[in-house]
């Protein structure tokens, strides 16, 4: 969002949308999101502007790697914001709470892979006792993916899918991996799109993800959750296209909007 906080309910409600994602916020900063203080703000707002907040992301698992050791400093790291993630969640009455791994907690190898597995079955245990689903963000295959769902076995854990991370980071076809992982999908999934492997760096459609076929899978299979637009609206690329980012996110919601009613 071009505005950070609650009143970005405000700017959400003005351009037709219908909900935000939230993010628990840094280590550095004491996870903001985790302070009463801060969810009664954002509550607030929801309830002014008619905003859903239909999940949580605690991205720290960019900056700390998932997959050290269980004694590590950064693995305790993650642990204390998943499970602040989780309550928070719960205090605000939001159902999921989604755990990326990227960037410092990419999955490489076996060990990573089994290391995932293993805090995935504690993060959902955690999440099941307080009635919330953990939706994990990835770039895994299919096989990968079902492999991690079969191995760690538990029935909250679901798929948050994304249009742009396959194909950005592995080069897989996005279309073509719907059908197969749909059945997994929690009730939501980012939208994005970038050129030449920028990262959210493209208008949805005009990039090279093939973002239009993706969206006529989803359909074609009666996808009917969330589509959360994830672009980065004040960074460049994008950013060069408006002065401001408003405008630039306002003709993604119509673009997103015309693709949904007419692909």
């Amino acid at each position: 969002m071009p505005i950070e906080g609650p009143y970005g309910c405000k700017l959400a409600a003005e351009l037709g949308l219908e909900g935000i994602q939230l993010e628990l916020g840094s280590y550095e900063k004491n996870f903001p999101l985790s302070k009463k203080s801060v969810q009664e703000a954002y509550l607030e707002a929801a309830e002014k502007y008619n905003i859903s907040y239909p999940s949580i992301a605690v991205r720290i698992t960019d900056d700390y790697s998932i997959t050290d050791s269980k004694e590590s400093k950064s693995r305790k790291i993650i642990m204390e914001a998943v499970e602040k993630g989780i309550d928070t969640a719960k205090a605000m009455n939001i159902p999921v709470v989604m755990i990326p791994t990227f960037e410092k907690s990419e999955i490489k190898t076996d060990s990573d892979f089994q290391k995932v597995v293993e805090v995935f079955k504690t993060i959902c245990d955690y999440g099941l006792a307080k009635g919330i689903t953990i939706a994990a963000e990835n770039a895994l295959s299919v096989a990968e993916t079902q492999q991690l769902f079969e191995r760690v076995g538990r029935p909250n854990l679901q798929l948050y899918f994304d249009t742009q991370n396959y194909y950005l980071n592995k080069g897989y076809e996005t279309p073509k991996m719907i059908k197969d992982l749909i059945p997994l999908f929690c009730n939501q999934l980012h939208v994005k799109d970038g050129k030449d492997k920028d990262l959210s760096g493209a208008l949805l459609g005009e990039g090279d993800t093939d973002f239009y076929a993706s969206i006529k899978e989803l359909k074609k299979h009666h996808y009917a959750g969330w589509y959360m637009i994830e672009n980065y609206y004040n960074q460049k690329p994008l950013s060069t296209l408006h002065d401001d980012p408003v405008e630039i996110l306002k003709k993604d919601v119509g673009i997103l909007k015309e693709a949904i009613k007419n692909h």
